[in-house]
């Protein structure tokens, strides 16, 4: 029992230094795993690195690198550029059109926090030159990646499919993503309600104003909003003047996600390897201009989940996962126990990376659906959007690249009026899921 206890204080205090200090979880849990399963679980080198996810490694890998290209030519600005103009001159349809947009982005693929990185810059810019609230516009980013982020194809899906899969629990992936979509689709409406978007109803602004907005954006996610001159077109986007017309790369980078989304749906071909080959074939286009590509990789979040599920994989080995789940169902109320699990990952993951929190938290509940106790989709629903949803806390990554990219408000009370909304997001979000997806 000592080496259990151990090893999930150190879990505790890997979670505690990693929020923090700027140290990266990943490099610490891999520290860790080897500290835990050679020193006091009796693994050797080989049986702590069998826990490795070598295969949502290449996934990682394979998505942001394809859509780091995809950014750097242009291309992503060239669909925002063209939902701006299916919303026309209506102001209320520019929140939903960020949702989309980075629904579609963290569907196709992309981290949650890449795809708020690559959006999030872009509607930044769109508010304060239309003077929309930027606590808007921002949250419905946030909204849509995590509407998005628990497709089969995304990293999130990616990782509760690997834990299920790797007990005798059936996945269903399909089903995840429609209830974990629905529910941030309702939260994107209350946001869109409290944060003044009613009145946009009536407002409108001129079309042509609206897309020049959305092709002026830079093309690097990570860049803030008004940083030189809007009609700059992106890197390898062609000269301005040229918008009316995608480029000869633009054009087959879009095929390209087309033929990913497609190939991993229709075909069932491996997302990462495939995503990995269309990005080195775009990159014929200009080897010396993609270069810098692999440079801007999230390589910090990689290492984070991998190095998190790793250390779950030695915890598995050494037994702690099962005793934590029998003591967690030992005398207690299963549905509470299922309520416990969500509260835990909810308010873990908004002070730390939600793939970190997902692959620890997730695995407290397999007992008890091994048991037959609780439903199995509707309890790994409520777990992965109590750990998810709080992502809007600027404690976050994701609320921490809103805070870093708006600029209609002063920095500390964008900080404190989007902290005053992730509270409640905390406290109320983990049993609505409960209560919708395991009660009920």
């Amino acid at each position: 029992m000592t080496v259990h206890v151990l090893s999930l204080l150190l879990l505790a205090l890997m979670f505690v230094v990693g929020s923090l200090w700027s140290v990266n979880l990943g490099i610490l849990a891999l520290v860790a795993a080897f500290l835990v399963g050679s020193g006091f679980g009796g693994l050797d080198a080989d049986a702590v690195l069998s826990g490795f996810p070598s295969d949502l490694f290449v996934l990682l890998v394979g998505v942001t690198y394809l859509f780091g290209i995809a950014q750097r030519n242009g291309t992503l600005n060239r669909v925002v550029e063209a939902g701006m103009r299916l919303a026309g001159g209506r102001r209320a349809a520019i929140p939903w059109l960020m949702f989309v947009l980075t629904a579609f982005v963290a569907a196709a693929g992309a981290l949650s926090s890449a795809a708020v990185a690559i959006v999030a810059p872009l509607a930044m810019r769109i508010a304060e030159q239309h003077r929309l609230n930027p606590l808007l516009l921002g949250l419905m980013v946030v909204q849509g990646a995590t509407a998005g982020s628990f497709s089969p194809l995304s990293p999130f899906g990616a990782i509760t499919s690997d834990l299920l899969r790797a007990t005798s629990l059936p996945a269903d992936p399909g089903g995840l993503f429609r209830n974990s979509f629905l529910f941030n689709l309702a939260l994107a409406c209350v946001v869109f309600c409290v944060f003044g978007g009613l009145r946009l109803l009536r407002a409108v602004v001129p079309a042509e104003r609206a897309v020049a907005v959305g092709a002026g954006a830079g093309a690097s996610g990570g860049g803030h909003p008004g940083d030189g001159d809007p009609d700059t077109a992106a890197p390898g986007g062609g000269d301005g003047a040229e918008r009316g017309r995608l480029t000869t790369e633009q054009l087959l980078t879009l095929l390209g996600i087309v033929s990913l989304i497609a190939g991993a749906a229709v075909f069932r071909l491996d997302v990462g390897f495939t995503a990995l080959t269309i990005g080195l074939l775009l990159t014929a286009f200009g080897p010396d201009r993609y270069a810098e590509t692999v440079k801007d990789l999230p390589w910090s979040a990689v290492l984070l989940v991998c190095g998190v599920l790793t250390y779950v994989g030695v915890l598995e080995e050494i037994g702690t996962i099962d005793v934590l789940g029998e003591l967690i169902t030992v005398g207690g109320s299963p549905l509470l126990s299922a309520l416990a699990a969500s509260y835990i990952g909810g308010f873990i993951s908004a002070f730390a990376s939600t793939a970190g929190v997902l692959g620890a938290s997730i695995p407290l509940t397999v007992p008890l659906l091994e048991a037959g106790l609780l439903p199995v989709t509707g309890t790994i629903t409520a777990v992965a959007i109590a750990s998810s949803v709080v992502d809007v806390s600027p404690l976050s990554t994701n609320g921490a690249l809103l805070v870093a990219n708006q600029r209609s408000m002063a920095p500390k009370l964008f900080f404190r009026r989007l902290l005053l909304w992730s509270v409640p997001v905390i406290v109320l979000a983990p049993v609505l899921a409960w209560l919708v997806f395991v009660v009920l």
